[in-house]
């Protein structure tokens, strides 16, 4: 199908218009991965670069505040991104958001998972350290965990344990809390088959 312009009438005729006029206080629309050149005041403009619809207020294109609750699926950070815009991802399995103050995607979840810390944590910040299988937080300047992790196997762990873990002997039937410090060795708590023998919880705050 030929591709039709609008019809309009000058001077009681009808005329197609043409690619450049305008109709008053209607500003173009223009689809293209490049910003269009000599816009004029609510001009038009879909960024399939980014995926986002622009209005040119006069002096820059914008991005109308109905699109800022869109959010960006890809594995790259969009072009020319505006404040308070959303981006998932897709690299990291992360949500987004741009802080023009900093000019920087910051976390909007406060979750990230990554096999080594996040660069630049925010205070509060979260991070699930696929290394260790431990969640962590930012406080201050350091990465604490949250919680303590349990271990099960038949023989005790030998490293990613911090103070206050649990190991499960699997064999024994019997739990274990890692003490650190100057101690670092795992304290029996209870000891499996009903026989005692096993250290109490008085030892283990002994050592905290």
């Amino acid at each position: 199908m030929a591709d039709r312009k609008p019809i309009v009438y000058v001077n009681g005729y009808p005329e197609q218009l043409a690619d450049g006029d305008r109709l008053n206080s209607i500003g173009v629309v223009t689809v293209s991965g490049s910003a269009p050149s000599s816009p004029k005041t609510g001009d038009l403009w879909f960024d399939t670069g980014g995926n986002l619809l622009k209005v040119y207020d006069g002096s820059a294109w914008t991005e109308p505040s109905e699109s800022l609750s869109t959010v960006i699926v890809s594995a790259s950070a969009p072009s020319s991104p505006s404040n308070g815009l959303l981006w998932f991802d897709t690299t990291k399995n992360q949500l987004k958001i741009y802080v023009s103050a900093s000019t920087s995607w910051e976390s909007a979840d406060n979750v990230a998972v990554a096999g080594s810390a996040p660069s630049s944590p925010a205070e509060g910040e979260y991070w699930w350290d696929t290394t260790n299988s431990r969640l962590k937080i930012y406080i201050g300047s350091a990465w604490n965990e949250v919680g303590h992790r349990t271990f099960s196997a038949a023989t005790a762990p030998t490293s990613g344990m911090v103070q206050g873990d649990w190991w499960y002997n699997s064999t024994a039937g019997s739990f274990s809390m890692y003490i650190a410090g100057s101690l670092n060795a795992w304290v029996t708590v209870s000891s499996g088959g009903g026989g005692g023998g096993g250290g109490s919880i008085n030892d283990i705050l002994a050592y905290g």
